[in-house]
């Protein structure tokens, strides 16, 4: 799952860590002030470190495993815990865990979803970590893909703890038996998600011929992106709920839903940006070396039938010369969606999806200081990405 905005750098202290979050987003509104998102982040990586830490002892892996772990390694653990270590140490931008965060605060829940930010976050950097083995990506946060630094096997294994490992979370958590059971359940339903998007979005770039129709797209990319964006609105509300019984399941439901829109819609124009002016970190086009059906892809197949053959050479040649990519492949088949319109159409539609989310946030939640961070986070990455 592409890392959409990645820079915020885990451990970096004071004036470092405030001049990097200035370099991700563009806070206009009347409660911008950088403590006010500094506290937050910190909070959020303490969360984090609680879940995976620089180094880890015999009561972690007991904790971890659920049981006796004599003649279980802490040392060895380390080395094998280090590809996700890496990845985070890389940066990202926290922006999920910042949702579940400021959600619950502009409910009234305080801090309550604080030790729940890990839900989100650690399992998205396990989907890059093998969503890059899956691409045969080379980087990642602007260094080498964690593949090529540790090796498939290492790397595979971290990833796939990565999704597992924040539950351990849930065993110390103070919620009620219901809220507990309704996270969990959240949690298991998006994980699921997330690999049936994977699962649609890697047939298809196998599949050279086949292109899906936008419904389709639309469809794995919710599932993909929107669910874990979601999911992150909706621990925050649960956690309010714990202490606030006013909040119901449809203001839950509904702040979800408004969170998957916003979610599907940075997917597409992170899609349309890998098309136009390439992702920090990454090289522009590489979607097209990787065979990826983006929206611009689809809906210029959709109007132009008849290029179908072409772009399924350009792919096939795009692809022939990876690692290195044929970039004048590349910039052919961009040349293309560019002619038709494909990109601007695509632009279009994920600003849509970012309205509609944006205005559901405004409309759902009480006028607050995590309410306006939010509003405003949402405005700072449209303008960066469109």
């Amino acid at each position: 799952m592409p890392d959409m905005f990645g820079c915020f750098h885990r451990g970096s202290p004071g004036v470092k860590l405030r001049l990097l979050i200035l370099t991700w987003i563009d806070l206009p509104g009347r409660y911008c002030g950088m403590n006010a998102l500094n506290e937050r982040i910190a909070r959020i990586e303490q969360a984090l470190s609680s879940v995976l830490p620089d180094s880890v002892d015999s009561s972690w892996l007991t904790r971890v495993a659920g049981g006796d772990c004599r003649g279980a390694s802490p040392e060895w653990a380390d080395a094998f815990l280090e590809p996700g270590r890496e990845l985070l140490r890389r940066g990202g931008k926290r922006w999920r865990p910042l949702v579940t965060v400021l959600t619950c605060e502009a409910l009234g829940g305080g801090r309550a979803a604080d030790i729940l930010a890990a839900l989100t976050e650690i399992p998205h950097n396990g989907t890059l970590i093998v969503d890059d083995i899956e691409d045969a990506s080379l980087t990642r946060r602007g260094g080498p893909a964690i593949h090529t630094v540790f090796g498939e096997d290492l790397a595979i294994n971290m990833g796939n703890l990565m999704y597992f490992l924040p539950t351990i979370i849930l065993e110390r958590t103070t919620f009620d038996a219901a809220t507990l059971a309704a996270i969990t359940s959240d949690w298991l339903a998006v994980m699921r998600r997330l690999h049936l998007g994977q699962g649609y979005d890697i047939l298809w770039h196998r599949e050279a011929a086949l292109f899906p129709d936008e419904e389709s797209y639309l469809r794995m990319c919710r599932f993909k992106t929107g669910s874990l964006a979601s999911l992150a609105a909706v621990l925050g509300a649960r956690a309010a709920a714990s202490c606030r019984p006013e909040i119901d399941e449809a203001l839950i439901h509904t702040l979800g839903g408004a969170w998957e829109n916003l979610g599907t819609g940075f997917q597409i124009l992170d899609d349309v940006q890998n098309l136009s002016s390439g992702i920090p970190g990454k090289d522009r086009g590489d979607d097209i070396v990787e065979g990826k059906k983006s929206l611009p892809v689809i809906l210029h197949a959709a109007a132009n039938p008849g290029d179908i053959d072409r772009l399924t050479r350009l792919f096939a040649v795009a692809a022939e010369k990876t690692p290195g990519g044929d970039w004048s492949a590349v910039e052919e088949a961009i040349a293309l969606l560019e002619g038709s319109g494909a990109l601007a159409e695509a632009r279009e539609k994920g600003r849509e999806l970012l309205g509609s989310g944006r205005a559901a946030i405004e409309g759902l939640l009480p006028e607050s200081e995590g309410r306006e961070l939010m509003l405003d986070m949402v405005d700072g990455f449209a303008r960066k990405m469109v």
